[in-house]
C-alpha cells in the first residue's frame, strides 16, 4: 500500500484535510504534517531564520508545524516521516486556486515544494460558495486522478492544480486538462491608526471578473468541470532566451 502524505494552508483543525484523511485512509497509508493555523496566501515562504516547531497530534502520523505550509512539507519529507512517500496532496482548500492565485496561495506551494524532492504533488481547492462544502467530490475525483498518475507518471518538476466545482459529484459535469486563467481584483491599501499614533495597513480586494477564454481553469470551473492545470518548477521563458541574447547581447557569440 502506498503512502500519502497530506498537507495545506488552512491548518490542521480544517475540515478539508480530514476530509482527505477520512477518504484516502480506506486505499494508502495516510500521514499529515500541516501549519497548526490558517497560513493561506503564504506562496512558497520558507523558515530559515526561526526554529519550526513540531507537535505529535498522533503518534507516528499526524503532525503539526508553527510554521508555512512549504516548511511542513519540507520537514516532513526531510525526516519527520520515517518512510517514503508516494503523493503529497495538499488541500482541500476552502477556496478556488486559479489562475494568478496560484503565485500567493500556500496550497498549490505545499505541491510544488513536494515537486523539488521528485515526488509527485496535488493541489487540490473547491469553491466555497454555499453553506456546504461538498469536500467529498473533490477527494472522489482527486482519487481518480491519483488513479491517472500511478498509470502515467508525471514528469520531474511537474504538479497538478485541481480546482472543483462545489456541487455533489453527479452534478459535476466532466473533468478538463487546462491552462492558468486570469482572475482580476480590485486590490486596495486600507489605512488605519492605532492607539499610540502608528499606521498601520491591510491589503483588501475583491474579485471584480474572471477569464472567460476556452480552455482556462477559470472557464472549466464556470462550466461545473473539475480542472486540473498542470504546472512546472521551472518557470524559464524559454521562447525568449534565444530572442534576447540577440537583442541584449548581440555582440557575444
Amino acid at each position: 500500500m502506498k503512502n500519502i502524505l497530506l498537507s495545506n494552508d488552512d491548518g490542521i483543525q480544517s475540515r478539508g484535510i480530514r476530509a482527505l484523511d477520512d477518504f484516502f485512509s480506506k486505499h494508502y497509508h495516510v500521514f499529515i504534517v500541516a501549519p497548526d493555523r490558517e497560513r493561506s496566501a503564504t506562496g512558497h515562504s520558507i523558515s530559515l531564520r526561526d526554529p519550526i516547531r513540531l507537535k505529535t497530534v498522533e503518534k507516528d502520523r499526524v503532525f503539526s508545524v508553527d510554521g508555512t505550509p512549504v516548511d511542513a512539507v519540507h520537514v516532513a519529507l526531510l525526516g519527520v516521516l520515517k518512510v517514503p512517500v508516494d503523493f503529497v496532496i495538499s488541500g482541500i482548500n476552502n477556496g478556488l486556486n486559479l489562475g494568478s492565485d496560484v503565485f500567493y496561495s500556500g496550497t498549490v506551494s505545499a505541491a510544488f515544494q513536494a515537486a523539488t524532492f521528485n515526488i509527485p504533488g496535488i493541489a487540490v481547492s473547491i469553491d466555497n460558495n454555499g453553506e456546504e462544502i461538498h469536500y467529498e467530490t473533490a477527494a472522489y475525483f482527486l482519487h481518480r486522478i491519483i488513479n491517472k498518475i500511478k498509470k502515467y507518471p508525471l514528469g520531474k518538476g511537474i504538479i497538478l492544480n485541481v480546482n472543483v466545482p462545489n456541487l455533489e459529484v453527479d452534478d459535476i459535469a466532466g473533468m478538463e486538462i487546462t491552462k492558468l486563467g486570469k482572475r482580476c481584483y480590485n486590490d486596495s491599501l486600507i489605512e488605519r491608526e492605532d492607539p499610540k499614533k502608528n499606521k498601520y495597513y491591510w491589503i483588501a480586494g475583491k474579485l471584480l471578473n474572471t477569464d472567460s477564454e476556452a480552455g482556462t481553469d477559470v472557464k472549466a470551473v464556470d462550466e461545473k468541470k473539475v480542472s486540473i492545470t498542470p504546472l512546472r518548477l521551472d518557470v524559464t521563458a524559454f521562447d525568449l532566451i534565444e530572442k534576447l541574447k540577440e537583442q541584449y547581447f548581440h555582440e557575444i557569440d
